[in-house]
This record gives C-alpha cells, structure tokens and sequence, in this order.
C-alpha cells in the first residue's frame, strides 16, 4: 500500500472583519493573518491506498464541506454520517485505506474565528479580532494575537502571548494555561486541576478571577495590582515588595498601588507572585512575611457528598467559593 497526497483548495472574499468557522476532528491546524481581505484554505491529505483509482475515490469522500456567504467562509470536516469518514480518531480508517490531513489557513487579521475540534492541535498567530476556541484534546497557541479571545478545553494545554490588550475568557478542566499581554482589560480563568501563569498589566476594571480546584497560579507583575487569595488549603509567596492583609483563608496583597484588582479562588492550588520578565525597574527584594496564625481545622465532608461537591464543580453549577463553603460546612464568601 502506497501513500497518495491529494490537496483541497478553498478561497473567499471575506472582507476585512468577515467570519471564518472551522470545524474538525484530528487534523492539526495553523492559521495566520495576511493582507487584503481573503481568506484561504489549504488542507492536505495523506491517503494510504492501493492505487491511484482507490485514493482518488477516497479523497473525493474526505474532501471538507465548504459553505460560502457575504463575509462568511466556513469549512466543515465531512459528518459522521456521511460517506467516507469513520470515527473520531486521528487516523481515519475505509477498509484497508487510510487518511490523515493537515489544515493550513491565511485570513484577515481582525476575522472573527471560530474553531471547534477533538484531538486537533491549533496553532493561530497574528490575529486581532473576535476569536472563540473550542477542544477536547488538541493543544492551543495562540502567538501576536489580541482583542476578545474566548476559550473552552478539557485536557488540552494552552499557550497565549499577545502583542496588543486583550481580554480572555477561558474554562478548562485539566490542561494547563500560560497568557501573557501587555494588558488584560477583561480577563476570567476557571480551571479544575491545570496550572495558570498569567504575566502583565490588569486593568483597573472589572475584577479579574482565577478559579481553580487544585491548580497552581503563577503571576508576574508589571503594575500595581490587589491580588485576592481565597485558599481552602493553599499557600502564597511573594517576591515582590508588597503589604498584606486579611485572615489567612482570605488574604489581600497590594502590590504597587494597587490598581488592577485579581481575585484567585482555589482549593490546594498554590499562588506565586513574581516581578514580571517586562517590568521596566528592577524591584528590590520583598520584605519577609510576618508569621500567619494556625489554619483552624475543616470540617470533615462524607465521601459521597464531596464526590457530588466536585462534580457540580466541573459541570460548572457551582464555582470554586460555593464549592469550598460547602466542604467546610460554612457560608460562601461575599
């Protein structure tokens, strides 16, 4: 059995703030901004085949559904149901036949995005637009980007660097997140068990929220900032020069003046603060922290109830505050 190659052109006239969906299972994906304001698509497919005749029949059952519109390309991997694809798997199997594909994109630099794959991985590079982002296994880059960027993943790790002010809105369950941007104007992050690292400025507002249930923050600070522990069973160090208050399960550290408020709720998970790799003045090191009064003890939940705790958790009809107060028989915090 030989290995064919076969190529599926797609091109349309979008316009400079058009829409672009993609829908897909296992092809990796990369998709970077251009001039003008044309969108194109190019999707490559290995084909294992007995012959040629067998991999032209073949390519033309894999070929991608293409739906054209004013200022709307969207691209659609063949159903389930229909003729030539087989279950979700990175290799789809006809027979004795194989096919694997690998999608590349160039489109307008502020095209609204919107990408839904299984066990694709994502590379998206220079784009400034609306883009929302949704996978169940693939890994995410997001590289120069900026502008309102929305997230959904289950396992799939996540790493963002923007070139302009953003705001992110991310929900995980167990893969791990890094964002870095020269602002965050908006920013919300709920994750099970994935570590965070954010780096640069916060707005003043709205109140920026990190959530996680045994996940760890990393932080580096570029601007004043308040950064809100909310900590069942969590530890915080600060190496940066700062002031603290508050009880020990819910404590505030001004960094700076303060400006940008962050609020990180957890279980376990662990908050670090650091100087970030931006900041233009190097800061001396912080002071040490006075000692903390002994943790009073928790309230042992049963088994099965916080077994039901957690997974309202990751269904997300209770957050991490609501969660927390219900396994330590308390009220939640305001």
């Amino acid at each position: 059995m030989a290995t064919y190659v076969r190529t599926q052109e797609i091109a349309h006239e979008i316009g400079a703030r058009g829409h672009f969906a993609l829908r897909v299972t296992s092809p990796d994906v990369e998709l970077r901004a251009g001039d003008g304001t044309r969108a194109t698509a190019r999707i490559e497919f290995e084909l294992r085949a007995n012959s040629e005749e067998e991999a032209d029949e073949l390519f033309e059952r894999v070929r991608f559904r293409v739906r054209k519109g004013e200022g709307l390309l969207e691209v659609t991997e063949p159903r389930k149901t229909e003729p030539g694809i087989g279950g979700i798997v990175r290799l789809l199997t006809m027979g004795g036949a194989t096919v694997g594909a690998v999608i590349t994109g160039t489109l307008p630099d502020h095209t609204e995005i919107a990408f839904e794959g299984v066990s694709a991985d994502v590379t998206a590079a220079g784009f400034h637009g609306a883009q929302q982002y949704r996978t169940v296994s693939g890994d995410l880059v997001l590289d120069r980007i900026g502008g309102d960027v929305r997230v959904r993943a289950v396992s799939g790790d996540a790493s963002i660097r923007a070139d302009r002010p953003m705001k992110l809105e991310m929900n995980t369950v167990s893969g791990d997140i890094s964002a870095v941007a020269p602002r965050f104007d908006a920013l919300r992050l709920v994750t099970v068990s994935g570590d965070v690292e954010l780096e640069g400025e916060f707005a003043r507002e709205p109140l920026h929220r990190v959530e996680t249930v045994s996940g760890d923050l990393s932080l580096g600070v570029v601007d004043g900032l308040t950064l809100e522990v909310r900590g069942l069973s969590s530890d915080t160090r600060v190496s940066v020069p700062h002031r603290s208050e508050g009880s020990r399960d819910r404590r505030r550290y001004i960094i700076g003046g303060g400006e940008g408020s962050l609020q990180f709720s957890t279980m376990s998970g662990d908050a670090r603060v650091r100087p970030g790799r931006r900041t233009s003045v190097p800061m001396p090191p912080a002071p040490p922290e006075p000692p903390t009064p002994p943790r009073p003890p928790v309230v042992a939940v049963d088994p099965d109830q916080e077994l039901e705790i957690l997974r309202a958790l990751e269904s997300g009809e209770i957050d991490v505050d609501e969660a927390t107060a219900r396994l330590t028989g308390g009220p939640p915090d305001a």
